[in-house]
């Protein structure tokens, strides 16, 4: 409700109070120093100083019809010097707009309201021994003996008072209206447009707000705002101030307190936190949990008591503390801190309502786990650059530098969630280039593999790498002496580059009774781990220290291995088998078991993956049928048709084979193969079946070719043709038959 209070002559004794307290204290600084506000700005580096007094010669920034200003435009320490002034608003006097300074360095100026009211600017300059010197001071135009109130239900103008709607009680987030009336001095309401700005200690403290924001302009003398509660409760006195005039009026508001409504969840940073006494760079144990109190009107409430809890405390699980109050912004925080058990946790908020009613609602899940690696839940992915091809094989990688393949990798803890971001992951490539490291967001991250030197071994060249052309040659899948084969033709492959990712991590282990770590009876139950390598040959063994090798060095297969290179985790320079003994690594070993049956160091956890670099444009094909290379198709029989490079690598994914025939040749089925997206070695075929044309006459026949056709992703195109079955067709086996076959008693075939 509006509460009348202190009666007008009350209100206006403090008033005159404060104004002689602030003229006491200089008002600011008559003549010259003080408030800045009613100062001029040096805008050109020069000494003038502009100050506009009052007729009490107190420091002022607004001038009205019966309240003139004096302007003071100080000029170093010397008389004598000519000051010019003008301005955009009022009336400057003398009206040459010149005055020369005193002893003190002062002209002075007068300044009159004219007929136009709002902001203006006296700029002031002066030719001095040291340059053109100016200044500007902003200053009002305001009209004299203008009041404020409203008008009641009689009629009567309630003068110094905002009309306030509702005037009862206003509800914790309700809104009232405020409004006042601007008269002339002769009581009738004012015809031009006049700003009145409102204020009070909850708008100034950020607990109400108006709209407008500012200073409200007047509409047919009335000015208004939009007054809204906003955490304000209790008595909020207001004050409507007339902008250029010294008018004023004031009103009470009284709000009633909010209610707690609601607990909302707003933040828990970060949302993986790592087991107790495993954090580090990027791996926190403690995760921060915020939530809100609001009323019903959504606004946050302070001083609230807020209790807390956890759906589970297992391993050790703990909160900062159990409750706290609510801060100005309705929020309260708690810090969550891992145990020595991997699981999932939510915060739990409460609090108790006005009527007694408890409120509650919980955070979002908290996985409280290693936050790192396992082996089995690392990947590693070829996917595109951007533009271009995204497969396994790098069309004319072998010929041409700067081809790109983005290498993406995603890593996922024991558990299978997310390692935290930051893990980082580092890559080797064989052949190429590759950028060596990058770290994870939700997961995982991507590096770019570019084509470039080296292409073959560093010790040998490409002194040993097989070709389809090799003298040696022997293709299991055909009797060739030579061509494109489906089969690896052997450990030292051209053009194949093995790339390595590796990151810190934990070996894998089954944890057979669920309780996240690995027990004495689990001592058995995981993968063992040696040191991370860069597998040349593809045989899945680190070949420099396969015993084999060790003994017959000169084997295929320990040649294509034996610039193999190893991650030495432990800085010993020895390959190491994580063998002696071989007992699970990782930080689910728990505390009681490290160094016992399970160790908490931890290992590297690796994949690799490999990209195909073809030889395009040159490419080969060889047609078979029943594991014999041929030089003609045979109709009705199944051919296949193979591709590849010397290298015996297939065209990049996207390339097409089509087959075509001439003549009386038919093609049985499907004309034209996309190749896919191939990963291991070998050329690539597509089925041919041909036919007679069965409209051919004896007469007419024609046997014709067969055409395939390789086209490549960079446009390439090779063709082989192959000569149809030459065969002429029986005439008795045309229907209708020739007579002479009827009369011979219909032989044919």
């Amino acid at each position: 409700m509006i509460i009348r209070g202190d009666i007008l002559p009350g209100r206006l004794a403090a008033l005159f109070v404060f104004v002689l307290a602030l003229t006491a204290c200089g008002g600011g600084g008559g003549g010259g120093g003080g408030d800045a506000s009613f100062l001029g700005n040096n805008n050109s580096g020069g000494t003038l100083r502009l100050t506009l007094l009052d007729p009490n010669g107190i420091p002022t920034d607004t001038i009205t019809t019966s309240s003139p200003g004096t302007v003071q435009v100080k000029v170093g320490n010397r008389s004598g010097i000519v000051v010019s002034a003008t301005v955009n608003i009022g009336v400057l006097f003398p009206a040459s707009g010149t005055a020369l300074t005193d002893s003190n360095g002062i002209a002075t100026f007068q300044l009159e309201a004219g007929t136009e009211k709002g902001a203006g600017t006296i700029s002031a300059s002066a030719e001095t021994n040291n340059g053109t010197q100016t200044g500007e001071l902003n200053f009002q135009v305001g009209q004299s003996g203008l009041r404020l109130g409203y008008f009641d239900d009689l009629g009567t103008f309630v003068e110094n008072q905002i009309k306030i709607v509702p005037g009862n009680m206003l509800s914790a987030g309700g809104n009232a209206q405020l409004s006042v009336s601007i008269l002339e001095p002769n009581g009738s309401l004012v015809t031009t447009v006049e700003d009145v700005r409102f204020s009070s200690g909850c708008i100034a403290a950020g607990q109400a707000t108006i709209n407008p924001e500012g200073p409200a302009s007047s509409v047919n003398g009335v000015s208004s705002t939009l007054y809204t509660a906003a955490g304000c409760s209790g008595l909020d006195e207001v004050t409507a101030s007339l902008v250029g005039a010294s008018a004023q009026a004031f009103g009470t508001l009284n709000v009633s307190p909010p209610t707690t409504s609601a607990i909302e969840f707003v933040s828990g940073e970060p949302n993986l936190i790592v087991l107790k006494g495993t954090g580090g760079e990027n791996r926190d144990e403690t995760a921060d949990v915020t939530f809100r109190v609001v009323d019903g009107s959504g606004l946050p409430l302070q001083g609230v008591p807020v209790d807390f809890s956890l759906t589970t405390f297992v391993g050790g699980l703990s909160l900062s503390t159990d409750s706290t109050l609510s801060g100005g912004d309705g929020q309260v925080s708690v810090t969550v801190t891992a145990g020595d058990v991997a699981t999932v946790v939510r915060v739990i908020a409460s609090t108790t309502s006005d009527n007694g009613e408890v409120i509650a609602t919980v955070s979002d899940l908290i996985t409280v786990t290693t936050g790192l690696p396992d082996q089995n839940s690392i990947s590693l992915s070829v996917g595109s650059c951007g533009s271009g091809g995204g497969g396994f094989v790098v069309e004319s990688g072998m010929r041409t530098d700067g081809l790109c393949r983005q290498l993406g990798v995603l890593m996922s803890d024991k558990f299978n969630n997310p390692v935290v971001d930051g893990t980082a992951a580092v890559f080797t490539t064989e052949y190429g280039s590759i950028v060596g490291s990058c770290l994870t967001v939700n997961g995982g991250c991507t590096v770019e593999w570019t084509s470039s030197e080296p292409r073959f071994p560093t010790l040998t060249d490409n002194d040993f790498v097989r070709t389809i052309f090799d003298p040696g040659y022997n293709c299991p899948s055909h009797n060739g002496t030579s061509g494109p084969c489906p089969d690896d033709l052997g450990f030292i492959r051209g053009g194949r580059s093995t790339i390595l990712v590796h990151a810190i991590g934990e070996e894998s282990f089954i944890d057979a009774n669920g309780n996240g770590v690995m027990d004495e009876e689990e001592r058995d139950l995981f993968a063992n781990l040696p040191e991370a390598f860069l597998d040349h040959n593809e045989d899945g063994v680190y070949t420099r220290e396969d015993p084999f090798c060790l003994s017959s060095p000169s084997a295929p297969r320990c040649i294509a291995g034996q610039e193999e290179i190893f991650v030495d985790f432990d800085s010993d320079e020895v390959y190491d088998l994580n063998d002696n003994p071989a007992v699970y690594n990782g930080l689910l070993c728990p505390p009681k078991g490290d160094g016992i049956w399970c160790s908490r160091e931890l290992v590297n956890v690796r994949d690799d993956i490999v990209i195909t670099m073809n030889d395009d444009p040159d490419f080969f094909i060889i047609l078979t049928r029943g594991g014999s290379v041929v030089s003609s198709t045979v109709h009705g029989s199944t051919q296949i048709a193979y591709v590849s490079d010397q290298y015996n690598n297939p065209p990049a994914a996207g390339s097409t084979v089509s087959l075509s025939a001439t003549d009386d040749c038919e093609i049985v089925g499907a004309t034209s193969y996309t190749v896919p997206n191939l990963y291991f070695q070998g050329a690539y075929g597509v089925p041919v079946v041909t036919r007679r044309d069965p409209d051919a006459t004896p007469d007419e026949f024609i046997a014709g070719n067969l055409v395939v056709t390789l086209t490549s992703t960079t446009g390439t195109i090779v063709s082989e043709t192959y000569a149809c079955d030459g065969t002429a067709p029986d005439p008795c086996s045309f229907s209708p038959q020739p007579p002479e076959c009827s009369a011979n008693g219909g032989g044919g075939g």
